[in-house]
């Protein structure tokens, strides 16, 4: 059963679609809690004035943003309403959360989750056959319960899944033998327990958990608390690297379901993709192209891509990650060549794993649009980047790894709260075999729609008990 908290407060109020406001009650911070640096503590540690705290691990320096350059171009997906011109962001109540609300966590759990896929999903740097993944389960005392998901793909994630069980089991037992704290706080303080890229999933299905749990005992559901922008997004679909036949039957498939995106994995063998592209064509001519090469292709081969997709005449309206990672320069040709000779837009995935990149990227016109996925940059990770490159007026997708409707639930909320994307790719839970998540968003084709009360809406059964 889930507790209510009211308090007599000042509540800030987000501007529904409808534009009724939306209020939620600001739970009050204990006086004996301390400041919003206090480090999270593990079982047994004083908080007593003058006591000597155990050491706790220290989060790396964050990198000052530096200044937005010249203005960029601002890649939109036809599908999609432009986002709000460069401006300061405004404040959401996720912001005001975090040092309003006092969490204490009665229990934490971390688990293997483990769904096959429909069919194998092949791209230009790794094939997957199921999913395997870890979920999180958070309890505050007030009886809220919120999930999360820690999505690992070796080929983009440094952890697997048995490092991502170890990361995230470690942060859980931390969190159970910590004393109550500002959200903020603890949140900073799991950045610190498990700090960079190399624990960024587990990091983030701790954060998901953690702020779900709190929007449900507050309840309002994550896209108020995020923005309240729309409560409801579109997504593309992925067509993974596959022969041209099968290709054409999947597009024919994803045509009748109403999806007019499709992304194409590619990168794998230049040749093969064309084909593969000629195939969809024929059988959904009007849909919309966004490749995606994983890393797959040299700065050569990608460019000769546009050249040949010019002859057939077609423009995609993206190109994702064209080269591999570290290829800076390759990054930057690919990105100057494919604007100013086919005005088609460059998007850097696997070079951002963390603000520091997307601060090279901005400041060095490498790319049209950032992708975000917290499974690479945690959810305070990827707020930060989110800002910054609204702030220097460069494009932001939001994507994600090979998951469950938990993981995309969460990040669906976001992206529909804070209604700053041009570019949505949240459709690997229509890959699966199975969906073995309850409640959370409802999918119609490619629309999402988040009618849930509170929270993400959406939970697991761990050994045969209901945990909603």
């Amino acid at each position: 059963m889930y507790y209510y908290m009211h308090c007599q407060v000042t509540t800030r109020a987000a501007r529904s679609p409808l534009g009724s406001p939306v209020q939620w009650a600001m739970v009050p911070m204990d006086p004996s809690i301390s400041s919003s640096s206090s480090p999270l503590r593990l079982p047994g540690t004083p908080t007593s004035p003058g006591a000597s705290p155990r050491p706790t691990l220290v989060a790396a320096g964050r990198q000052p943003a530096a200044a937005p350059s010249t203005t960029r171009l601002r890649a939109i997906s036809p599908s999609q309403s432009p986002p709000t011109p460069a401006s300061p962001v405004e404040p959401f109540g996720f912001d005001a959360l975090k040092g309003t609300f006092s969490v204490d966590v009665a229990a934490a759990d971390a688990r293997s989750l483990d769904v096959p896929l429909a069919a194998p999903f092949t791209i230009a740097s790794s094939r997957l056959v199921a999913v395997s993944n870890v979920a999180v389960r958070v309890e505050l005392r007030t009886g809220a319960v919120g999930w999360g998901e820690a999505p690992v793909l070796p080929s983009v994630t440094a952890e697997d899944q048995p490092a991502a069980l170890d990361a995230a089991g470690r942060a859980c037992a931390a969190l159970v033998g910590a004393p109550a704290a500002p959200l903020g706080a603890v949140l900073q303080d799991l950045a610190s327990v498990l700090p960079g890229h190399a624990f960024a999933s587990a990091r983030a299905g701790v954060e998901m958990a953690l702020i779900d749990a709190v929007a449900n005992s507050i309840g309002i559901p994550l896209w108020r608390l995020f923005g309240g922008a729309s409560d409801s997004l579109t997504t593309d679909i992925t067509i993974p690297i596959v022969t041209p036949n099968e290709a054409a039957q999947l597009a024919a498939k994803y045509h009748g379901q109403g999806f007019q995106t499709l992304k194409l994995k590619v990168g794998k063998n230049l040749n093969s993709d064309i084909e593969v592209l000629k195939a969809i064509r024929l059988v959904h001519p009007d849909c919309s192209f966004i490749l995606d090469a994983n890393e797959g292709y040299t700065a050569k081969q990608a460019i000769e891509v546009l050249d040949r997709l010019n002859e057939m005449g077609v423009t995609p309206v993206l190109f994702e990650q064209p080269v591999h990672r570290d290829d800076w320069d390759g990054l930057r040709d690919v990105t100057s060549v494919a604007m100013e000779k086919y005005k088609v837009a460059v998007a850097a995935d696997e070079s951002c794993r963390s603000l520091l990149d997307a601060q090279k990227i901005i400041d060095g016109n490498l790319a049209h649009v950032i992708n975000i996925k917290l499974a690479k940059l945690g959810v305070l990770g990827a707020l930060e980047i989110i800002d910054a490159a609204r702030k220097a007026n460069i494009a932001l997708m939001i994507g994600g790894m090979v998951e469950t409707r938990i993981a995309m639930g969460f990040a669906g909320h976001l992206a529909a709260g804070l209604g700053c994307f041009s570019f949505i790719d949240l459709d690997t839970p229509l890959l699966l075999s199975e969906d073995p998540v309850y409640g959370g968003y409802e999918a119609f084709g490619p629309l999402y729609k988040f009618t849930n009360a509170r929270g993400h809406g959406g939970f697991l059964h761990l050994d045969n008990e209901a945990s909603k």
